[in-house]
């Protein structure tokens, strides 16, 4: 196959083309989009956008502006019209792929298949309906591809530089890992660069600018500003460079057996995008580049690949578990965007070498797509999935009147903040949020004071408070030794209780469990997480107030029998059983431990995975086994070595009772920190 002519023009039907394609893509993603606020970081944006506010680390400020300007629409809830922003540029993004196919490769119906095949993708496609930048940032890079295999000429450059100033004020690692293939590609301009260096520059300076907008705007006092005011250099560059998250890029406990597992992930993330057989064909495609578009354009796209995918990989530290996977599999996105353009050119090479005719090309490339819709649906068609609302709804109609609510999270702070703030959903509450993060109402100023100090500042205000406090069970070690009544979904300081926690679970949210936990999986990953997270915390009051003198209640029965076949209900249950007042029976106990061992996933948490061998200890210390115990702890250390493991006090305690100096320094020096 021959490289394309390299002045080869668009031509109007082709423009006419890329917008169906974008039309078509748009329909599909407002159809399947979610109307009310979603899981992980979705509530965020949506909050930031509806109020002009400042996002997480470093900002986005230019997906804010726009957010902004889409909650304006005239039709659907504020969620869902932030949605359709990710929605518009996912569309656009694949019309920019089409029309860099149509560039690089002869035959539309490989263009269709590229840009459609990007745009049915299951990791594209769940990022196209929800309030992210990832849309955003592949929208910005097809369209530098496609100004850059265009023909060169005096304005091309500005409008690149402009381009790349903006894709920077959207999501600048993402970018920064495609730069070098952008590079190779336009390295022939670098002289025509050089003699336009001031609108070059300009430009890019103005496309930059939402920085300098972020910034005067975080002066204001808003409802919703990460970190508050960004008033010194410091602070400025402490946002930008995202140096708040080097904790969250790299995992305290990963190691060579976690990265080595992501590697395999993304190998299979990749063959799954384009329903395997697609994937096959980008691997011809990778191949056949280097003979069909020179060696400048194949590693350009080559290194545009690899930045957001095995570089990417090698540069972050993450545990290999199921949330670390969700979280990492969206990040590949441009590299599926490269790959969707090499599965053009490996079908347009198979069908010369074949020889086959036009109407057998797009029949071949309309049944490809059709799989790749197949499958994208499996896992996308989410316009009724309102979980995370529903929960949110729960959990702000059960709180008590006037309450202080202690939140803090993507699980449980932004989904109530979306319904409270934007919605209008129980307007008698105080939420906050104990780090200083996120809401404008923080007492002290989060980069300006240790996160120790601002706990302890937030934990004396909370007991000084004379009102109601409430915390959700992501926030209750904020309520330290205050006693308190146990609901489940939240907790109530209450000062009038005996001990210091008493448990009552109201007739709704035990509704609530039985009706969307005891038996209904998670829609996606983050809904099963927190689905997971909700089970075992009421199985783990189930637990502890199990009687052995008195029969259980057949509706108690039948929740207990549920939760024991569940991975998070038969944790959540030995690790109430084990707490509770009256004792347990080994026997239970032992077949709770075996079920925790059998439903257990294969990517679970380190924690979790350490916590099971954390309580078979104290089961075999129970049953006199002390060096069964004592290895159980071992274990349970070395698979998740850091102070918050609670195998981590009796290992020290025995250590310390039998004066083994040397293990008791080995086992500090094993923490991470």
């Amino acid at each position: 196959m021959s490289a394309p002519a390299p002045a080869r023009q668009p031509d109007r039907a082709d423009w006419i083309h890329a917008a169906l394609v974008a039309a078509a893509l748009l329909a599909l993603y407002a159809a399947t989009s979610p109307r009310s606020v979603g899981p992980e970081d979705d509530g965020l944006f949506i909050l930031s956008s509806y109020f002009l506010g400042i996002e997480h680390p470093p900002g986005y400020p230019l997906f804010t502006i726009l957010g902004k300007l889409f909650t304006l629409l005239p039709f659907g809830s504020v969620a869902y019209r932030v949605h359709l922003l990710s929605a518009l540029f996912g569309a656009l993004t694949c019309a920019a792929l089409w029309m860099c196919v149509r560039q690089l490769v002869e035959g539309r119906p490989w263009a269709y298949l590229a840009a459609l095949g990007l745009g049915l993708s299951p990791a594209f496609w769940s990022q196209a309906i929800i309030a992210e930048v990832y849309t955003f940032n592949t929208f910005f890079l097809f369209v530098l591809l496609y100004l850059a295999v265009r023909p060169a000429n005096r304005a091309t450059l500005p409008l690149i530089a402009f381009s790349v100033g903006l894709s920077l004020a959207n999501h600048w690692p993402l970018m920064g890992l495609v730069a070098p293939g952008l590079l190779v590609l336009l390295w022939p301009l670098r002289k025509e660069a050089l003699r336009l260096w001031l609108p070059v520059g300009a430009l890019f300076i103005a496309g930059l600018s939402p920085y300098a907008w972020m910034v005067v705007r975080s002066w204001d006092p808003l409802p919703v500003s990460f970190y508050g005011p960004l008033e010194s250099l410091r602070e400025i560059w402490f946002m930008l460079s995202r140096s708040g998250y080097s904790t969250v890029d790299v995992s305290r406990t990963a190691d060579w057996l976690d990265r080595a597992r992501f590697f395999g992930f993304l190998g299979s993330e990749v063959l799954l995008q384009f329903a395997i057989a697609g994937s096959l064909l980008a691997a011809v495609g990778f191949w056949a580049q280097w003979r069909a578009w020179g060696h400048r354009v194949a590693w350009s796209l080559t290194l545009a690949f690899l930045g957001p995918s095995l570089v990417l990989l090698l540069l972050l530290g993450f545990d290999y578990d199921a949330v670390q996977k969700e979280i990492y599999r969206v990040y590949p996105l441009p590299a599926y965007g490269i790959a969707a353009l090499w599965m053009a050119l490996g079908a347009a090479w198979l069908a010369q070498r074949l020889d086959l005719r036009v109407g057998v090309q797009r029949t071949a490339a309309a049944v490809l797509i059709g799989a790749m819709l197949a499958a994208g649906w499996l896992s996308n068609s989410a316009s009724a999935n309102d979980w995370t609302a529903r929960y949110a709804r729960t959990l702000l109609d059960a709180v008590p009147q006037g309450a202080a609510v202690v939140a803090l999270g993507d699980a449980d702070l932004v989904p109530l903040a979306y319904l409270h703030m934007v919605e209008g959903r129980r307007p008698d509450i105080t939420l906050i949020q104990p780090l200083g993060l996120i809401l404008g109402n923080r007492p002290l100023h989060p980069l300006r004071v240790s996160e120790a100090a601002m706990k302890e500042l937030v934990m004396r205000r909370l007991a000084e408070q004379t009102g109601v406090v409430v915390s959700t069970l992501f926030a209750e070690e904020y309520l330290g030794d205050l006693p308190r009544k146990d609901h489940w979904l939240y907790q109530v300081v209450d000062r009038t209780v005996a001990q210091r926690r008493a448990i009552e679970i109201e007739e709704p949210l035990v509704r609530f469990f039985e009706q969307e936990l005891a038996e209904t999986p998670g829609d996606d990953t983050w809904t099963t997480w927190l689905k997971g997270q909700l089970k075992q915390r009421y199985a783990r009051v189930l637990g502890m107030q199990l009687s052995r003198s008195k029969p259980l209640a057949p509706r108690a029965a039948a929740q207990l029998e549920a939760l024991s076949h569940d991975f998070h209900g038969a944790l959540g249950l030995l690790e109430g059983l084990m707490a509770n007042p009256e004792g347990y029976q080994i026997a239970q106990a032992i077949a709770l431990l075996d079920q925790v061992s059998r439903t257990m996933p294969p990517d679970a948490t380190k924690r979790n995975r350490a916590r099971y061998f954390e309580l078979r200890a104290y089961l075999r210390r129970g049953q006199r086994d002390e060096t069964g115990a004592l290895a159980d702890l071992k274990t349970a250390v070395s698979m998740w070595p850091v102070k918050d493991n609670g195998a981590v006090a009796p290992l020290r305690d025995h250590y310390t009772s039998t004066n083994d100096q040397a293990a008791l320094a080995a086992l500090q020096a094993s923490l991470k920190r």
